[in-house]
């Protein structure tokens, strides 16, 4: 390919400099605005001198790979880079690619100075019309990328890429003078490494092997058209590689490339025509992830995690796309929050219970109460997209792959697509912040019978559903009726620290019915958990205050990730910090981003609200901590934990998963077992309960080991016995009527109760109220009706008196 001469005599390269210098000015004018103001702009700038050529157009600063770290600052997680981008030269590249390219960008690339100006004037004409051309040159589309692969911030990105005339006329002044220093052969080299070809393939090197899985100079000629096609329109190749998207709009354009290059007798119209006949035929080299490829396989949910993070992050750019982009080119180096030893010791205590090849995922998740900081994300799972070998779903489909014992599937920190497993009464921690801090203290105490009878309704098909028909009985409502686990939390009206340590199932549904369920959502969100779409709460978001199950954690799924920022948050006294995975940030330049890896706080709730959660969160692990007054727990085997420890267990609904959140002051581990193929797997948990206790006790052991041994301060006495409280009368074996007036004129709300309770008055009389003692004026009590279970008329009284036993019943 001969190289074209120019002119070098100085008079000559003077004389062509002012030319070229004012016809810049007004051709590239004439192709960013209206002929009616061509020459205004060609008198502003036209005659300007050039501007002096960006060092990466003379020395292209290639994108640095960026280093990920452990916490230590010293081991390598894994690196980030562009892996889609290798330097070709021309003999490397088929000459029909080159042909293709010229003529789908610039058939006149070996007449033109670096600009087209018989193609300027034609775009500038046509857009007067209402068609929208272009008149780029393959010289100036060169300029372009160049400048926006090598740009090192955002707006260095915008001003390469902006629709402006400024943009239009500097392209044109570098490309201008890039063809008086550069051969033509250098910048189409040049502009074949550099040109953007759809997911994320830099160059026709990457092009080729992303499309075809072949180097470039191995393309046939329809596979060269088809990489033509791209770079005006890289979206055309959009979902084609994942089997999806539409190709018609990619076809049409290879087709035109054809045509366009028999046109140009690069080729004849019959091989042109026979290319047209031969499909898409898209080969591509199976997509790397760079969490695949972390030292340790483990690792890879970490890793996972630290990625979406980082694209979620505004400081690194504006969209998405863009934050990766930085990430593979900014040459960062990241010490990241994973502790390779904690993570190491979090994996064998995994693996003591349960092999990775199970069904069931038996994971861990530590952060640190106050900055947010995840220390480690473990899971019995491999992170690899390498599904071949894996075993058979719990749901019995056949159409997609299991999750074990390979997926990279998030199960640890959730998406859209994996929201994670059935909560269970893990919930129940949002009830009690949600009441705590609408004033009721932790005193408060309420009824815990083995079922109650809520103003919940549920379809009468319902387990849970009790006593007659609501409304019409072909509507099939009832109320919704809880029962607890057993006898253990049944029986005498329980407080807070009971209710939460024994998990009574009863007494949070009526505390539930208090503040509202509205504001249980509102806590829990608040403190980080998230609901995605089809969750309980999504679908009920406008009849919240109807929805009695979510405190059970029954109708809602949540992740590991979310349930320790939750109860780190009140471990760190409702200071809630986001979930932060990394330390420190140093740019490949030298440039400091100390400040896009500050944790992310704010003061959730109030910390008086939150000590007093913890002070009822010391019951479920046996921390008689001062001024507690636990009457029960469900996690025996924190008992010995050794220093101040609160959490709470939590059993999904038909045992379809399990949970045990445990926290010390600087500490917060979260343990699950559950099914990521099938949340609907009933008894999947059983028999494994202690297991995942134990699992998280010797998880979080491992993270407090090396920490400064700390405590909770007592919670103050507004929020134990609490303040401006009023009298709750007391209404045993009263007139039902009678009995909600004298409570409605003590100041409080008073509806009756559906259903009827044990109790020892006569049948119909009311019983009790919901809750005793005193309460926020204002606050609703229902009136719990008898069913005379234990009522003893003044006969049976006087029989039992005398030690003489009622006659049995007769036929």
């Amino acid at each position: 390919m001969e190289t074209l001469k120019r002119d070098r005599s100085p008079l000559g390269g003077a004389l062509a400099l002012l030319v070229s210098g004012i016809l810049a000015g007004i051709l590239a004018a004439a192709a960013a605005f209206p002929l009616a103001g061509l020459f205004g702009l060609a008198a502003e700038n036209g005659i300007q001198s050039f501007e002096s050529l960006p060092t990466e157009l003379t020395k292209s600063a290639l994108p640095q790979t960026s280093y990920v770290y452990a916490s230590d600052g010293e081991t390598l997680i894994t690196s980030f880079y562009e892996e889609n981008r290798r330097e070709v030269t021309l003999d490397e590249v088929s000459p029909l690619m080159i042909d293709a390219l010229l003529a789908a960008e610039d058939s006149k690339f070996y007449e033109h100075n670096g600009v087209d100006w018989a193609g300027i004037i034609r775009a500038a004409v046509a857009n007067q019309g209402g068609d929208s051309q272009g008149a780029s040159t393959l010289t100036m589309q060169f300029v372009r990328n160049t400048l926006i692969y090598s740009a090192s911030t955002i707006d260095d990105v915008i001003e390469a890429s902006e629709d402006t005339y400024d943009r239009k006329l500097r392209e044109a002044r570098f490309a201008m003078a890039i063809e008086d220093s550069m051969s033509k052969e250098e910048i189409l080299e040049g502009y074949l490494n550099v040109i953007y070809l759809g997911n994320q393939a830099y160059g026709v090197h990457s092009g080729s092997y992303t499309y075809f899985d072949k180097g470039p100079g191995e393309l046939e000629l329809w596979e060269a058209a088809t990489l033509a096609s791209l770079p005006k329109f890289p979206s055309y190749a959009d979902g084609l590689l994942d089997g999806e998207g539409d190709d018609t709009e990619i076809i049409d354009r290879r087709d035109w490339v054809l045509d366009r290059m028999a046109s140009l007798d690069y080729i004849t119209q019959a091989e042109a025509d026979e290319a047209k006949e031969q499909p898409l035929g898209l080969n591509p080299r199976p997509v790397r992830s760079e969490c695949v490829d972390v030292a340790i396989a483990d690792w890879g949910f970490f890793c996972d995690y630290f990625k979406d993070w980082w694209s979620k992050q505004e400081a690194f750019g504006e969209t998405p796309r863009d934050r990766i982009s930085l990430l593979k080119r900014g040459g960062f180096q990241i010490v990241t929050s994973l502790d390779p030893d904690l993570q190491a010791k979090a994996m064998d205590a995994i693996h003591d219970k349960i092999d990775d090849d199970d069904p069931r995922a038996l994971g861990a998740v530590t952060i640190t109460p106050g900055t947010g900081h995840i220390r480690s994300m473990a899971v019995n799972r491999v992170y690899s997209l390498d599904l071949t070998h894996n075993g058979p779903r719990t749901d019995g489909r056949d159409d997609i792959e299991s999750s074990y014992p390979n997926t990279t599937i998030p199960l640890l920190s959730g998406n859209e697509q994996s929201s994670g497993f059935p909560a269970g009464s893990t919930f129940k921690m949002f009830t009690m912040l949600a009441a705590l801090e609408a004033g009721y203290p932790l005193k408060t105490t309420l009824p815990s019978p083995y079922q109650y009878t809520t103003m919940y309704l549920t379809s009468g098909n319902d387990p849970s559903a009790c006593g007659g028909y609501v409304g019409n009985a072909s509507d099939n409502v009832k109320h919704w009726c809880p029962s607890n686990d057993g006898a253990y939390a049944s029986g005498a009206p329980l407080n807070m620290w009971g209710m939460f340590g024994k998990s009574s199932n009863t007494a949070f549904a009526q505390l539930q019915q208090m503040v509202g369920t509205s504001k249980a959502v509102e806590m829990a969100e608040r403190l980080g958990v998230t609901f995605y779409p089809g969750s309980g709460v999504d679908q009920n978001r406008d009849r919240l205050d109807k929805y009695g199950v979510f405190t059970l954690g029954m109708g809602d799924t949540t992740t590991p990730l979310d349930m320790a920022e939750a109860y780190a948050t009140v471990a760190a006294g409702g200071l809630h910090c986001e979930p932060m995975p990394v330390l420190q940030i140093n740019g490949g330049d030298g440039s400091d981003w100390s400040a896009a890896a500050e944790p992310k706080c704010d003061q959730a709730i109030d910390k008086n609200v939150a000590y007093a959660a913890v002070s009822a969160a010391h019951c479920p692990v046996y921390d008689s901590a001062d001024r507690t007054q636990c009457v029960g727990g469900t996690a025996r085997e924190a008992d010995d934990f050794g220093r101040p420890i609160m959490g709470k267990t939590g059993t999904a609904d038909s045992d379809r998963s399990y949970w045990f959140i445990a926290s010390t002051p600087n500490a917060t581990t979260a343990t699950f077992v559950g099914d990521p193929d099938n949340s609907s797997h009933d008894n999947l948990a059983r028999n494994f309960h202690d297991q995942v206790r134990q699992t998280g006790v010797k998880v979080l052991k491992a993270a407090v080991k090396d920490l400064d041994k700390a405590d909770w301060p007592a919670p103050k006495d507004k929020v134990v016995n609490g303040e401006n409280l009023v009298s709750i009368p007391s209404v045993k074996c009263m007139d039902p009527d009678s009995a909600r007036s004298k409570v409605a004129n003590a100041g409080f709300e008073v509806s009756i109760a559906p259903g009827k309770f044990d109790s020892d008055c006569k049948e119909g009389e009311a019983a009790t109220t919901s809750m005793t003692g005193s309460a926020p004026k204002g606050s609703p009590i229902w009136i719990l009706i008898s069913n005379g279970s234990d009522y003893k008329d003044e006969d049976e009284e006087d029989e039992d008196e005398d030690g003489e036993s009622p006659p049995p019943d007769r036929d």
